[in-house]
């Protein structure tokens, strides 16, 4: 009894220097997303970095490995890098506040960014200044100044192998509730036996009326040939071989 009790201090102690070398281990790793693209709304294109320089223009096949990014905290907070991963450089401002991409052993507190909401789209706003904003105009190229087009400094973050265009159709489906437009369903129902009833009866009437209908005419012409048959109808010919026979007279 006494052994059990003397134990579990030391199983108290062995836990809490566990948990602390969990979180101390948990820090050391920074955290990483897999790879993402950012698209401004404004360029209508995809952040690329080449080298040091940063735009945003179109994908192809030449530059979809420069527009791969990634987003990394170091310590968990929401402070965020935007790293490069063909280029291997990370989005910084300098000290003209100018957009570079510079290698790792130059990153400092001017390359870090807090990702806000703006809507439906996002923001990174400069840790370093609040009101310095990661943006680009509808060339593409990096501006500085904040008080140009508000949707200049909206961006997208996406899968880059998924289609754009289809997030783009979400969006703008906000006015039917957040939902994209479909195609309205058609349900095709068996039709009950009263609906059966009520048109083999409407079938057989249409095919009666049409029955009757032709008797009668075929009953018309025979009549009539009857008639001829039997020199009941022979008047109008009569009078026809005695206007012929008045006509040879003169």
């Amino acid at each position: 009894m006494s052994t059990a009790i003397v134990g579990l201090p030391q199983l108290a102690v062995l836990a809490k220097i566990l948990c602390l070398l969990m979180v101390v281990m948990c820090g050391a790793v920074p955290a990483m997303v897999r790879s993402v693209s950012l698209y401004s709304t404004c360029s209508s294109g995809n952040v690329t970095v080449i080298g040091r320089s940063v735009k945003a223009i179109g994908r192809d096949d030449h530059n979809a490995p420069y527009q791969k990014l990634a987003t990394q905290s170091e310590d968990f907070s929401r402070k965020l890098y935007i790293y490069a991963e063909k280029s291997q450089r990370y989005l910084c401002f300098n000290k003209r506040w100018r957009l570079v991409a510079l290698l790792k052993k130059q990153k400092g507190a001017m390359c870090q960014f807090y990702e806000v909401y703006n809507g439906s789209y996002l923001r990174y706003r400069s840790v370093a200044n609040a009101s310095r904003y990661l943006g680009f105009n509808k060339f593409g190229n990096p501006v500085k100044n904040f008080h140009r087009k508000q949707e200049c400094f909206n961006f997208i973050k996406y899968n880059p192998h998924a289609d754009i265009n289809h997030h783009n159709n979400l969006v703008n489906a906000e006015g039917m509730g957040g939902m994209e437009p479909r195609e309205p369903y058609v349900f095709l129902r068996k039709p009950s036996p009263v609906m059966r009833a009520t048109k083999n009866s409407l079938l057989q009437a249409d095919s009666a009326r049409e029955h009757v209908h032709t008797s009668t005419h075929r009953h018309r012409h025979s009549n009539r040939w009857k008639m001829r048959q039997d020199g009941t109808d022979s008047g109008p010919r009569r009078r026809h071989e005695s206007r012929l026979v008045e006509a040879s007279k003169y």
